[in-house]
Order: C-alpha cells, then sequence, then structure tokens
C-alpha cells in the first residue's frame, strides 16, 4: 500500500532523464507554496558549475476577494499545506482554505522529459449553501530564474506571450534560447475561462496583481542587480464555478523546448499523455511498496514518515541504463549522479530491505560495467572524475563503506550463487588491485589521495593542497582492517562456490541454461582461491595489531616514522572488520560508546560510512546497548529533520535524504544534537533505514533462509505496552513481518511472520505463512531457521 501521511509539503520527484554529462537536463523540487519544478542543470552550484535556470509551475487562488498566491498569504488567511503523498514518482500538496470550507489538491509528476504535470482538483465542504455557486480563479503561474552567464546561445533577455491557444501562456529567451509553455484543460469536462495573462518579476507582485493592484511589466532585459539573473513570473489566470459538494479537476502542464514550435508540441504532447503518465507512475509506486517496509504501531510519528522518505530518496539515486553502463545504476546522489563504489555499495544494501532484485542487479552492474579494475569514480559517459594530483585515476578504497561487507550481508540473505559466481571474479580483481598496485615498499596498503579514501582531505594525512594530494607516505590504520574482513569475505565466498561447483557436478541433469552460460567462462581454482585469501587476511591481521600503541589504533607516517597522535572515529574500524584482539577491545570500549570525532573537528555522528564503521564496531564488541543507543540517536536526529515543516537555516529542504548530518548545539553535558545537512537527495544518508532493522529490531543475517533476531529498543521507546510494527522486509526467498512488544525495562516479546515468495514478480503466498512467537531480555538472541 502506498503511505499516505502528513507529510511535509516539500521535496522531489525524480527525474529519470537526467544524467551529468549526456544529460544533465535539471532535478525537480518544491517550490513554496504549492509548486514543482526543474533546477537546470541540478540544484545550486555543484563544483562551481553555476545553474542555468530554474523554472516552476505553481499554484495561486482568488475566491471574493481573498488572494492566495504567496507563502505569506497562504499564512496569513490559516490555510493549512501538507502532503499526503510523497513518492519519487508524485508529490501531492494539499491545501486547506477555513475561510471558504476548501480543499485543494495539486499533485506533481513528469509525463515526458520536457512536460511537468499538475493534476489540480479543488473540492468545497461548506455546510451552507448561499455563496454557491462559488466563484474561484486559479491562477497557473509559472516562476523562472534565468542565469544569462551560463549560455552558449545569442541571447538577451526573456519575452512574454499568449500561448498556443487561450488555455496556456508563453515564456521565451529572446532572441535565441529555449521557450516554455505552461496552462491547463478541464479534466471533468466542467468549463474553464481565461482571462489575460500577467507578466511581473516575483510572486509577490502575482498577488499585488491578482488584487487589482497595477503592476508594471518587466522590460526584456531587465535583471537582478546583486547577481544578474533574470527573475520572471507569468500568471495565466483560469476561472471556474464551484457547486456545493462539487469537485472540480483541471490537467496542467508546464512544457519545455528549444524553440516555440518544440515547446509546442511538448505542451500538446503533455495533455495528451497526463492519464497514462499517471496511471504508469501509480503502478509503479503500488509495486515498489508492496513489498517496501513500512513502520506502524507506537513508532514516532516522524519515524514513521521518515522511513518513506528515505526510501524514496534511494529510489530516486537509481538511474536507468545510460552511457557505458548498459544496467541501472546508483547515481549516489541526485544532483550531479556519478558511480562510486562506496556510495552504491551502501545504497543497495539499504535499499535490498525493500527490492532486493534491483539492489543485487544494481551492485553487480557496478563492478561488470566498470572498465577498470580499481572501479574508478566515473560519469556516465565513461570520462572519470576523481584524479589524484599526479594523475592517478582513483575508486573509493575497501575501508569506505565497506562494499564487500555490504555485497556479502546480500549475499546472506538471498543465497543466490549464478549472482555470487558473476560477482566473485570482479570482487577478486578489486581486491588484487589494490594488493598490487596500494602497497608500499614494505607490503602497507596505502590511498593515492585522500579522495581514494573517501575521507576527503582528512586532517589524518596531514597537509593537503587538494583532496588530490599525494599522500602515499600514510599507513591508515582502517585500510589495512578492511583488507582483513575483504579477504575474510572472498575466502568464504570461494569455499562456497567450490562445494556448490562440486554439486553441480553430482547434478549434471539438472544443468539449468544459465548454468550452461556460465559454463563457458574458464574455471576458477575456488580451492586455491581461497586458501590464497585466507593467507591475506590473516597478514593483514597481523599488520592491523601491529597499529596497536598506547591504547590506541594508529595511523604511521613512513616518512617521517611517526605514529599519529590523532583519535579518529575510523580507528575503531579495525574492532568492525574482525582485525582486533580482546584485549584490544576491552581498553576501546569508553570509545565504542562515546565515540571520538572524525577527521578535524567532525562530530562521530556526521557522516553515515563513519556511523557505519562505529555502530558496527560497538556491535562486534557485544556491545548491543551502545550499538542501539547510538543508532538511535542518529535515527532520531535525521527523522526529526527530514520530517520539518520548515527549511532550514540555510534553505535546505526537509522531505529528501541528504549528505550527512551538522551539529545544531551541544549541551553541557556534551550531548550533541545533529541534523541533516549537504548535498539534496544524497542515497547514503538512508543508513537509518539499515541502523533501525539491523541495530534496533535486531535482524541479522547469518544465510539464506537462516537469521538472527536480538532487538535492542533505545531507552526512549521502552514504554511498557508499547507495540512497534514493521514489514514486509525482504529477506530473499521471504518477506518478513515484525511486531516488538515492551513487556518492561529489560524483557520483550516479539512475533515475526515469514511468508513465501512464490514467484519472480516477488508475490507473497499466504498458505506458506509461518509466524513464531518469542521472548526474552533486551539483546537476547534468537535463531530462526525460515
Amino acid at each position: 500500500m502506498i503511505p499516505q501521511d502528513d507529510f511535509t509539503p516539500y521535496g522531489y520527484i525524480d527525474n529519470p532523464y537526467h544524467s551529468w554529462k549526456i544529460s544533465p537536463c535539471g532535478v525537480l523540487r518544491s517550490l513554496e507554496p504549492l509548486g514543482m519544478g526543474w533546477h537546470v542543470p541540478n540544484l545550486g552550484t555543484y563544483v562551481r558549475n553555476q545553474f542555468q535556470y530554474t523554472a516552476h509551475l505553481t499554484i495561486g487562488l482568488k475566491i471574493g476577494e481573498v488572494v492566495l498566491v504567496t507563502p505569506e498569504d497562504f499564512r496569513r488567511h490559516s490555510c493549512t499545506i501538507t502532503s499526503h503523498l510523497h513518492t519519487k514518482n508524485r508529490f501531492e500538496y494539499t491545501c486547506t482554505v477555513p475561510q471558504y470550507g476548501l480543499t485543494v489538491n495539486a499533485r506533481y509528476f513528469l509525463v515526458q522529459k520536457d512536460a511537468l504535470g499538475c493534476v489540480l482538483s479543488l473540492s468545497s465542504t461548506m455546510e451552507q449553501t448561499s455563496g454557491y455557486p462559488l466563484p474561484v480563479t486559479c491562477y497557473l503561474i509559472h516562476c523562472h530564474t534565468h542565469n544569462p552567464y551560463t549560455s552558449r546561445l545569442w541571447e538577451h533577455g526573456l519575452y512574454a506571450r499568449k500561448g498556443v491557444d487561450d488555455c496556456c501562456a508563453m515564456l521565451g529567451i529572446a532572441s535565441e534560447g529555449d521557450v516554455f509553455i505552461h496552462g491547463a484543460c478541464a479534466a471533468d469536462g466542467g468549463e474553464l475561462s481565461f482571462g489575460d495573462t500577467g507578466y511581473v518579476v516575483t510572486l509577490d507582485e502575482v498577488s499585488a496583481w491578482a488584487k487589482g493592484a497595477k503592476v508594471g511589466q518587466p522590460h526584456i532585459m531587465q535583471s537582478q542587480v546583486d547577481s544578474g539573473w533574470q527573475v520572471r513570473a507569468v500568471a495565466l489566470p483560469c476561472t471556474l464555478m464551484l457547486e456545493k459538494g462539487e469537485q472540480r479537476i483541471l490537467n496542467c502542464i508546464l512544457a519545455r523546448g528549444v524553440s516555440q514550435d518544440v515547446a509546442a508540441e511538448h505542451w500538446a504532447d503533455g495533455i495528451e499523455e497526463i492519464a497514462r503518465a499517471e496511471a504508469e507512475h501509480r503502478a509503479d509506486d503500488e509495486a515498489f511498496w508492496q513489498k517496501a517496509p513500512q513502520l506502524s504501531g507506537d513508532w514516532p510519528d516522524y519515524w514513521r514518515r521518515g522511513l518513506v522518505y528515505d526510501l524514496e530518496t534511494l529510489r530516486m539515486t537509481i538511474r536507468p541504463s545510460s552511457g557505458i553502463i548498459p544496467t541501472p545504476w546508483d547515481g549516489m546522489q541526485i544532483q550531479a549522479p556519478r558511480t562510486v563504489l562506496a556510495e552504491a555499495a551502501m545504497d543497495m544494501l539499504f535499499l535490498s530491505y525493500a527490492n532486493p532484485d534491483l539492489a543485487t542487479e544494481v551492485i553487480l552492474g557496478h563492478f561488470e560495467s566498470s572498465p577498470r579494475a580499481n572501479l574508478p569514480c566515473m560519469r556516465e559517459d565513461g570520462s572519470y572524475n576523481m584524479v589524484a594530483d599526479d594523475g592517478q585515476i582513483c575508486g573509493t578504497a575497501p575501508e569506505w563503506g565497506f562494499p564487500l561487507w555490504c555485497c556479502d550481508q546480500l549475499f546472506r540473505r538471498t543465497g543466490d550463487m549464478p549472482w555470487l559466481r558473476r560477482l566473485y571474479p570482479k570482487v577478486a580483481a578489486y581486491m588484487r588491485w589494490w594488493l598490487e598496485h596500494r602497497t608500499d615498499t614494505e607490503g602497507w596498503l596505502v590511498y593515492a589521495c585522500s579522495w581514494e579514501s573517501g575521507q576527503d582531505v582528512s586532517s589524518r594525512f596531514g597537509p593537503q593542497q587538494t583532496g588530490g594530494t599525494i599522500i602515499q607516505h600514510v599507513r591508515p590504520v582502517d585500510l589495512q582492517a578492511s583488507m582483513v574482513q575483504g579477504a575474510a569475505i572472498l575466502a568464504r565466498w570461494a569455499m562456497l562456490l567450490l562445494y556448490d561447483a562440486s554439486t553441480q557436478n553430482a547434478e549434471t541433469n539438472s544443468t539449468s541454461l544459465a548454468e550452461i552460460a556460465l559454463s563457458a567462462v574458464p574455471p576458477v581454482d575456488f580451492a586455491g582461491e581461497a586458501a590464497y585469501w585466507q593467507k591475506v587476511a590473516n597478514e593483514f591481521t597481523m599488520k592491523t595489531r601491529q597499529m596497536w600503541r598506547d591504547g590506541w589504533f594508529r595511523d604511521y607516517d613512513s616518512v617521517a616514522q611517526e605514529w599519529s597522535s590523532q583519535q579518529d572515529g575510523m580507528h575503531l574500524a579495525p574492532v568492525f572488520c574482525g582485525a582486533s584482539g580482546w584485549g584490544h577491545v576491552d581498553q576501546l570500549r569508553p570509545y565504542l560508546s562515546q565515540p571520538p570525532s572524525h577527521s578535524n573537528g567532525w562530530a562521530p555522528l556526521c557522516w553515515p560510512p563513519v556511523v557505519m564503521t562505529l555502530i558496527g564496531a560497538a556491535s562486534a564488541a557485544k556491545m548491543p546497548f551502545d550499538a542501539a543507543e547510538l543508532a538511535y540517536q542518529f535515527i532520531d536526529a535525521s527523522y526529526r529533520s527530514i520530517d520539518s515543516h520548515t527549511p532550514d537555516a540555510e534553505s535546505g529542504l526537509p522531505g529528501v535524504t541528504r549528505e550527512y548530518r551538522r551539529v545544531v548545539k551541544t549541551s553541557r553535558k556534551g550531548v550533541i544534537e545533529y541534523a541533516n545537512a549537504g548535498i539534496e537527495g544524497y542515497g547514503w544518508g538512508a543508513l537509518s533505514v539499515h541502523l533501525l532493522l539491523r541495530y534496533i529490531m535486531g535482524l541479522r543475517e547469518e544465510e539464506a533462509g537462516t537469521l538472527v533476531i536480538a532487538p535492542v529498543l533505545p531507552h526512549a521507546l521502552r514504554q511498557n505496552g508499547a507495540t512497534y510494527h514493521v514489514g514486509p522486509v525482504q529477506w530473499g526467498k521471504y518477506a518478513l513481518r515484525v511486531e516488538c512488544t515492551v513487556r518492561d525495562a529489560e524483557n520483550y516479546t516479539m512475533l515475526l511472520r515469514s511468508s513465501a515468495i512464490i514467484d519472480e514478480e516477488r508475490l507473497v503466498s499466504s498458505v506458506d505463512e509461518k509466524q513464531w512467537q518469542l521472548e526474552g531480555s533486551w539483546g537476547q538472541e534468537h535463531r530462526i531457521n525460515l
């Protein structure tokens, strides 16, 4: 069921046509009070690449003498604005005008690449019969900001005129440039009458014009004094009569094109195709939410909605096949997509709880489509975008986001051996590349530059001019530890594949077409591979433990021959990776419950990959209560922030997952409060999905068909009798539904339901449902064979 809730009236909808090199056609971002539109090529000035334009469609109203156009107009008349539909495909505002008992719904979605659609509905619930029919004027407003400094065209300003029909208006760039057409038609067959177009600069001026004030039109070259940007607003009035109890529906389109002719074609096609496009978006949303987890019960309301925002952001980061990438791929963020191993692995781990088939396809495609074994950071056209200052082509290291661990969690849930057989050689080649190209003369792993570490310009690595500064004199302890973890995973995979191959040889009569195709691949000596990777794991376990100095795991500067004095959250990675000894863990326990900062002053729970490391380390150290409390602190801050009904101090939007967490304040007792910050629409910001399911609800992968459950609700959620539901959670061939009830501060009961998935469409069988009633103290483990 598609979530229906009181979502924040801010957010994005997906533009699947947008990429960074081949088709930078913009992201779609909400605009107060009731708008949605393109930011081209993206929001803001990513890597100093200034935007070209923004083009938003928004809605204003006039009922009697009441004019509602600006955010302040709606506030002054006590209107409420919320969103009951908030998916990657469709974003709907619901506005109530109490003075007239009027409800306005504006549902936005992309009809085609160059046509943004809005289904606008109006209905009145006033009890009195007088005043009907109620005349309502809807202002269909195109708000435009043009940056003349980024165009390669012959242009100097903007013009406005009537569109191809009375029901639309046109805004164009003169004399050579894009053209935008917006307008509406009745979807219900009712009458509409269109008035003269208003052409002004701002929404404030549209509001004044709608109230009858004389507002001068901007001259063609008019621009903002401070920025030079050319700002315009074109308002098309559309009047209708609303009977008591009646609903009126309008189909609205904002179309764009490289000329008047092309824009007119996109406008006409958009009006024609709007119903079909919405039906397709609705079907896509329904298919996703049929199997995606939702929260119910006594969870905080903002957690229930926060999980939805996170999952919808993850959906938006997936780009369709483009350029040299033949499969769907993870763009890591929606603003300027690129392929990065750390983000792809983390994003797909989080998404796999809702759509494991897509998650495994994307991460396999990431490895198989890379032109180089180290999986360089890359755009869709094959260009590399992370090149060190000496020209080395870089990709993120195995310690950043722990991509092998993420892939292993996927496999432990699915048990998909054909998938693993294809993935294994690519992952092994990646790890061999690091051993061959990133070890110093004494065999220690190093980074070419801090970009390669993912910890850009970290103070751990000494003075740097840029993230591309060469730092190969530093031996980072977390990198050595990640080789322990990754090599151990590869050794286990090799043994599983060896066993699987021997089983297949014994069952030749059951060979499938897929297995016949795979038989063309040269055989792999999995026994030899397993022995090799176990040797690597043992070697780097010893190296990692040699880096323990004075009660801490420390980096080493091989040129200065000095151990680092800095304590960084990533120095706890050996515990997460299983590279530390228990004597080390005992000394590190205070730091696992109260982690140190990261790099030069970043608070410990700011960056998702660091948070994943810290909480994973606490859990590996058998400190489940500390892991749960850290997870709660991250999730609660994230979901409070993302569900806000006001933008932040920097005008950053709620309703979409962001890149990192900033510190809001620190109490006298040292308690840090966080809020979302950084790039909007960033996949790994959805770490809360994973933390909630793994460290709070306690669902852990063992192997296909087997899991361990050890719930640890944080103290803030342990109200006696409170019940917390989550489901369905996709778990290999099963869909899980979990209900955890607080018996008291020390104990819980849990009901686990498991339904078998019976076909490739992941439909759930109701006849093969099993359930387990579990009891225990918080953190007590139960092993379940599904």
